[in-house]
């Protein structure tokens, strides 16, 4: 581990080191000592913007976890070995990426992450992007069907179809994707606390269109850890939430071999305030608590962890950034080969995939959100991420609109066929300062994973409040740093514009809740009740024998449930009847 580190086969010999040394004290003594001296000589004065002194007093990275030095030398990287520590491509510790090929042997395909409204808004923007080239395919649900409500309920009023597409019956996902070719699509949803709905929703949706449910393409993220870390979008205590994601895991791993049955998510967790190490520590933990989760009901890490991964931030200081994706694969590769005990490279080479900052996204000034996300995608490609999703430019504002979203999903198109960034996998590593920074993360990263598995792992972290107390900090931090202006965010705090930037945004379809409702209403009124209260019956007697401690599977009961077109306010209340809801801790 980390703090156990091994004495390095060092890189350079000791003599070298030696006569480095007396080079860099020559350096400060003269050329730095002439530079820090209050004037600019020749020697040093540019084009424009040359400042006298430099302009803070302490350089450190974008999460303020890090010293920033002014350069960086191989005095910086001598105890760190280039065998063991960095490696080369593909091999242990991954650090410099799991393929040897990198991105050589790799087509970013079009994909988009889209949803609003009724089946009806949702099918023609999905035809839209079909058109456009887009074969994968992620669908973003609204608020209520997120914590298992009807569109007609109290709680879902106002904000029925607002952020995604409302799923009240297999009937509406049905008719949003009835145009759609299934078979060449790759199809993704995030689906966390309501994760048995989605697979038996997108299981139904199969079946429907004369598909074996075996051969389709899904994703489904069953990542309920996330909902008590950002979004809020949780239904039930942590611990039941774990068990019935990992029912989810067991009859995907078991039942349908091209599905991908879960991933962490730790956008949330850095978008509330986590540094770059919190990011890589906490997801590190929350990865194995789900692998093990999964492992006790008798799925093979084998079968399970190569179609998992994590899924980051990438934010705003490009050079962390790198180093954290770096820096989470070596530190995997170690935690997981002795906490899973293997040595099979399909479990140790974490795969990451990536969702660009939406939260460094600003209202004030938009289009400069262009030039953010594009810092983000390359940071991610640097770094060797598997694949990147990017929100828009307008998404601080609105939904985005097909334009935005079509600029949005070309930029890791353009970094990587135009400008050439993936011609060589890993071009940062060797770099004094990424390797220095890497190590550092990694190090800091380990302290936090230790601290979550010292307090009782993940759910502990949930319920003790831990994690929602060092985001909180976080948060605070960030932002008292821009009020201060000792961060700066253009537009916002520095070079700010006296008018504002007026761009076309998305408006939705204000009359599509009420057609929802009715939809609801039709839906309820032309089933088979009888086969409807006995499919209910069913989920509710699997929940109590859950809360019991006894095993079993409750996706089957789903199943049947979402065929008899039950919806998915009827399921959930039965679930709420018995496992109750979860209430998070007070962490100010």
């Amino acid at each position: 581990m980390p703090g156990d580190r091994k004495e390095p086969k060092p890189a350079y010999k000791s003599e070298f080191l030696s006569a480095f040394h007396d080079e860099l004290k020559h350096m400060e003594k003269t050329t730095l000592k002439d530079r820090l001296s209050g004037g600019i000589n020749a020697q040093f004065k540019t084009y424009s913007g040359g400042e006298v002194k430099e302009t803070k007093q302490e350089f450190r990275t974008g999460s303020g976890d890090f010293a920033v030095k002014r350069f960086y030398t191989p005095l910086d990287t001598a105890d760190i070995d280039p065998i063991t520590d960095i490696g080369l491509p593909g091999q242990m510790p991954f650090t410099r990426g799991r393929d040897p090929l990198g991105f050589r042997a790799h087509e970013w395909p079009l994909s988009y992450y889209a949803g609003y409204g009724s089946g009806e808004s949702a099918s023609e923007r999905y035809k839209e992007l079909y058109a456009s080239g887009a074969r994968e395919l992620a669908l973003a649900l609204d608020l209520p069907t997120q914590i298992g409500l009807d569109s007609d309920a109290p709680m879902a009023a106002g904000e029925v179809g607002k952020v995604g597409l409302a799923l009240d019956t297999c009937d509406d996902l049905l008719r949003a994707l009835e145009t759609i070719p299934l078979a060449e699509m790759r199809l993704a949803t995030v689906g966390n606390c309501n994760s048995p709905w989605i697979l038996a929703m997108f299981h139904t949706l199969a079946e429907a269109n004369g598909h074996d449910p075996k051969d389709m393409r899904f994703q489904i993220q069953n990542d309920p850890i996330k909902e008590y870390t950002g979004r809020g979008t949780y239904i039930f205590p942590p611990s039941v939430a774990i068990d019935i994601s990992s029912d989810v895991t067991e009859f995907i791993c078991k039942n349908l071999p091209n599905w991908a049955p879960q991933y962490n998510c730790t956008t949330t967790m850095r978008w509330g305030g986590s540094s770059a190490s919190q990011e890589v520590g906490f997801g590190i933990a929350n990865l194995l608590c789900y692998i093990e989760a999964a492992q006790a009901k008798g799925v093979d890490p084998a079968d399970f962890v190569p179609r998992l991964h994590l899924h980051m931030s990438s934010d705003n200081d490009l050079f962390e950034e790198v180093a954290k994706f770096r820096a989470v694969r070596r530190l995997w590769a170690k935690i997981a080969g002795e906490r899973l005990k293997t040595d099979d490279p399909r479990i140790l080479a974490l795969r990451t995939t990536v969702y660009t900052a939406g939260d460094k996204l600003t209202a004030q000034e938009p289009l400069n959100n262009i030039t953010r996300t594009t810092m983000h995608v390359l940071a991610a490609l640097l770094g060797g991420a598997d694949n990147i999703v990017v929100p828009a430019y307008d998404e601080a504002l609105a939904l985005p609109t097909f334009e935005s979203a079509r600029v949005a999903t070309l930029i890791k198109n353009i970094l990587h066929d135009e400008c050439y960034v993936g011609q060589t996998a890993d071009p940062l590593g060797g770099s004094y300062f990424v390797e220095s920074l890497t190590t550092q993360i990694e190090d800091k990263a380990y302290d936090w994973y230790r601290q979550v598995e010292d307090m009782g792992g993940p759910v502990a972290a949930l319920e003790n409040g831990f994690y929602l107390k060092e985001m909180s900090d976080g948060m605070y931090r960030q932002f008292t740093e821009v009020e201060t202006g000792e961060r700066t965010v253009i537009g916002v705090n520095k070079h700010i514009r006296d008018t504002e930037t007026k761009i076309d945004i998305f408006k939705g379809d204000p009359e599509a809740e009420q057609r929802q409702i009715n939809r609801l209403k039709e839906a309820r009124a032309n089933r088979d009740q009888t086969r409807v209260t006995a499919a209910l019956a069913e989920v509710r007697r699997v929940a109590e024998v859950k809360k019991k401690g006894e095993r079993e599977n409750i996706v089957p009961s789903f199943l049947e449930a979402v065929r008899a077109r039950a919806t998915i306010g009827e399921i959930y209340d039965e679930l709420r009847d018995v496992f109750g809801v979860y209430h998070a801790p007070n962490v100010v």
